[in-house]
């Protein structure tokens, strides 16, 4: 089973929709601010999430994976951040929707393959994850 966080940047409504697509699986998808107050650090909700297994974060905030502490929080936390690849960013938020649907079974084989880690997630489904 694979739970996805949208983090703070991420709209909603994308959670939302591929949580009623992923459930009758056993997977989950919800936004940060279902899980936790809107003001929370990103250092504290890894934290948080490193008590529960099988994390996903995926975000647009790929400065955030550059900056020390960040990344330290995601790899003590064993959670697998996945970074919009700028061209997906780019994308109006039902393309985005799609691209993160056509990846899912990317992104599960990701979870399971790796016990945590930092990767773009590509715009093309043949596109390999490239790792941050």
């Amino acid at each position: 089973m694979v739970k996805v966080l949208f983090d703070h940047n991420m709209p909603p409504v994308i959670a939302r929709a591929l949580h009623e697509l992923v459930k009758s699986d056993g997977h989950e998808a919800c936004n940060l601010r279902d899980r936790f107050r809107t003001d929370i650090s990103d250092i504290d909700y890894l934290t948080k999430l490193s008590n529960e297994k099988d994390w996903v974060v995926i975000s647009k905030d790929l400065s955030n994976a550059k900056r020390a502490p960040e990344r330290a929080a995601i790899f003590q936390s064993n959670v697998l951040a996945l970074y919009l690849a700028k061209a997906v960013q780019k994308q109006r938020v039902n393309e985005q929707a799609a691209t993160i649907l056509w990846q899912w079974d990317k992104i599960v084989m990701q979870r399971q393959n790796n016990k945590n880690g930092l990767f773009i997630l590509p715009v093309n489904k043949g596109s390999k994850f490239t790792a941050i």
